[in-house]
């Protein structure tokens, strides 16, 4: 049994501090994305309790999400994708001497829109919960196809959804690898012993997120960063006031965008920015405080909008998430629409804890901004093999298996060839959650449904809907393909005219 005031205890509340500390770090660093950084923390956590374990996690995306905008505002270089927006309209602040001012800004924007994503996940998530419980087997297996497809065509290059497809795709096969989950029949392990419990998700994300970042990286030309002077560092109250409008506006664009899956805090960042430049009739460009607050308001409040369908769904709309659901899973604790029957409690007590890290982000955010500066003069010749080391230790430390080791490694080398072919990562990621829901539940549906005809199957509503919302989906992506298609072959026989 968990409740809203366990979060509120002295362990919790230590490893909140802890995970937001090492977050905001971890996301201020430049090149260290946020899934890699959860990916490597998360696997702290496993020799935790639960309830540690899970404000470990919230107060790590927490900081994380906020600590991007600390070298995009300082140094001219985003921590994390996230922070691009904030890049572009605080750095001309800091050029101008308000750096100071316009990263206390950022984190008290950020301050305000945590609050708002946990109230819109505090008041939606029970209500989608109870919807949620009405889904059989058929409409899990349908949903969770879905969400993978869906994932796809938002995290596909513009040219081509097909590319974000296949790359879910290839994790919903990794998925599958390791004994069947009815009948424990054994696929794809090749007589290798041990892949018949499945290929390790951490491991995985690891390789992909972590190694494959550290060699494209490794390709580039090292070069030094120097912050410039911050000036004083204070928040700027009285514009928040001011622009309470683009704050509440942004608040709900990053909340609403956070649930889609693949979309999340950049896609709510960018859309927020632009709403706010064409609102005010600015060009955030050239540095203005009203950017700061509309990109820093979206970019945590998307935390409670991803949270919503994992929580409701068990759908994980980012890498991250997925993060998440995988170590509570080690736990013991499935994030999803029964979560509430097998972990009483639980649901009201990650709310706490997501207050509890909102807190800690905001104290730190203060508390840790000089000692970062000095970390971001550090060249990526010194960071990437220590980086290195941590991914071996992380893959190494979910189960002591040298196996693992290896296993982040081949998945670095996969996923460094799939970005530089422009394949995206993020599906794979969401089908190797999503896999697991789809197989075990396509297996149910088909024992329940032995004797049914296909007519009677397409006469449950719910996943009639789901269904053509797949087909609706698919067409979409090879619509827009077409036209992609059709515009490139244009464009061409208009340079050759």
């Amino acid at each position: 049994m968990f409740s809203f005031f366990d979060a509120f205890s002295a362990s919790p509340i230590l490893f909140s501090v802890l995970g937001a500390s090492a977050g905001i770090i971890w996301g201020a660093m430049p090149g260290l994305s946020m899934t890699m950084g959860m990916a490597l923390l998360a696997t702290f956590s496993y020799g935790m309790d639960i309830q540690s374990a899970a404000a470990f996690l919230m107060g790590i995306y927490t900081g994380a999400t906020f600590g991007g905008a600390i070298s995009a505002v300082l140094i001219n270089i985003p921590g994390t994708p996230d922070s691009v927006p904030i890049q572009l309209c605080g750095y001309p602040l800091t050029k101008q001497g308000r750096g100071g001012e316009a990263i206390a800004t950022a984190i008290f924007a950020s301050f305000i829109g945590n609050w708002a994503g946990i109230l819109a996940l505090a008041l939606i998530a029970p209500l989608l919960i109870v919807f949620a419980l009405n889904f059989g087997a058929w409409e899990q297996f349908l949903l969770a196809l879905w969400g993978i497809l869906l994932a796809g065509s938002i995290s596909g290059e513009s040219s081509s959804m097909v590319k974000g497809w296949i790359s879910g795709w290839i994790g919903l096969a990794i998925a599958m690898v390791g004994l069947e989950p009815i009948l424990g029949y054994p696929r794809l392990v090749f007589d290798v012993p041990e892949l018949r419990g499945g290929v390790a998700f951490i491991p995985v994300l690891i390789g992909l997120f972590g190694i494959a970042e550290v060699m494209r990286i490794a390709g580039q030309n090292s070069q030094n960063t120097e912050a410039r002077p911050t000036g004083r560092i204070w928040p700027r109250f009285d514009l928040l006031r001011r622009y309470y409008k683009s704050a509440l506006r942004s608040s709900a664009i990053g909340t609403v965008v956070g649930v889609i899956p693949g979309g999340g805090a950049p896609m709510a960042n960018f859309l927020s920015y632009e709403m706010g430049q064409r609102a005010s009739g600015k060009q955030f460009h050239k540095g203005s405080m009203e950017g700061v607050i509309c990109t820093g308001t979206s970019d945590n409040a998307a935390i409670g909008g991803s949270l919503l369908p994992a929580l409701a769904l068990g759908i994980p709309s980012s890498a991250a998430i997925a993060v998440v659901m995988a170590a509570l899973a080690y736990h013991g604790v499935v994030i999803g629409p029964s979560l509430e029957q097998s972990q009483p409690g639980f649901l009201v007590f990650l709310f706490g804890t997501l207050i509890v890290a909102n807190l800690a982000m905001y104290v730190l955010g203060f508390a840790l901004l000089k000692p970062i500066i000095r970390l971001l003069a550090m060249p990526p010749a010194l960071l990437m093999p220590m980086v290195t080391m941590l991914c071996m230790i992380g893959a190494y430390s979910v189960q002591l298996s040298v196996f693992d080791m290896w296993v982040a490694v081949a998945f670095g080398i996969f996923g460094y060839l799939l970005v530089h072919y422009d394949f995206p990562l993020a599906p794979m990621v969401f089908a190797l959650i999503l896999g697991k829901i789809a197989d075990e539940n396509l297996r149910k549906s088909a024992i329940i449904f032995s004797e049914n005809t296909i007519s009677q199957l397409l006469s449950r509503p719910i996943g009639l809907i789901i269904l053509l919302l797949i087909v609706a989906t698919i067409i979409y992506g090879i619509v827009d393909m077409l036209k992609a298609t059709g515009h490139s072959a244009q464009d061409a026989a208009d340079l050759n005219a």
